[in-house]
């Protein structure tokens, strides 16, 4: 794989990611307002995992590109 295609496919994961936070948020929020909160507190953990998730996928894109663009110099 050139670096191009590495590119277009941590942008695709970094996509990926936004998506299954949005699902985990939604899905949360339905098991909260459906059982209550003390009963669903702990799904919250999801969308926080997959932010994680996609913080790092964002910072290692951005790592990788800041080295792509140094040896194109």
């Amino acid at each position: 794989m050139n670096q191009e295609q590495i590119l277009r496919v941590n942008k695709i994961a970094e996509f990926f990611w936004l998506l299954i936070i949005l699902c985990c948020v939604i899905a949360t929020s339905y098991f909260i307002w459906r059982d209550g909160w003390e009963q669903q507190k702990q799904t919250v953990v999801l969308p926080l995992l997959a932010a994680a998730w996609y913080g790092f996928r964002r910072f290692f894109r951005k790592k990788l590109e800041r080295g792509s663009a140094g040896q194109n110099d």
